[in-house]
């Protein structure tokens, strides 16, 4: 999920060469420092942790990207799929305050005009706060709205 407007992260090359070369010379120093008689079983012991260093850094760095990319495709999928139930359910409340207000000025009668203004403008109302409620998720029966 890269796209041109996401900048590249820089890899810091000094850091990893430093952190190489800090490695080798421990490593070194073990050597150095082991009796020439232990030194086969250091330099076993030394390999068995190279390897398992290198496993875990594959599973960590190749893996990772690949668990953060799916993630986010499946987190997207649920998010469009809900901005689709939104769009719909606001498509029928825009479709019934249409039918509401076609039924309010059907009925229009010349003499209570100002009665049907204000109802009018009372379905405005009320239409508007619903499609607000649903676009920002404080529809009713939803735990985020505030009391």
């Amino acid at each position: 999920m890269t796209d041109s407007t996401t900048p590249r992260t820089r890899v810091r090359w000094g850091w990893i060469i430093g952190c190489i070369a800090l490695g080798l010379a421990g490593i070194g120093a073990g050597l150095v420092v082991v009796p020439s008689t232990d030194r086969a079983g250091y330099v076993a012991s030394v390999l068995a942790g190279v390897g398992t260093t290198l496993l875990l850094v594959g599973f960590v760095v190749l893996l990772e990207r690949r668990i953060i990319d799916t993630t986010a495709k499946v987190v997207q999928r649920a998010v469009d799929a809900e901005r689709q139930a939104s769009d719909a359910r606001i498509e029928r409340m825009v479709g019934d305050f249409e039918d509401r207000m076609a039924t309010e000025w059907a009925r229009f009668d010349p003499t209570d005009a100002e009665a049907v203004r204000r109802r009018s403008a009372q379905l405005t109302d009320e239409m508007v706060e619903q499609v607000v409620d649903e676009a920002t998720g404080l529809g009713k029966g939803n735990s985020r709205r505030p009391e």
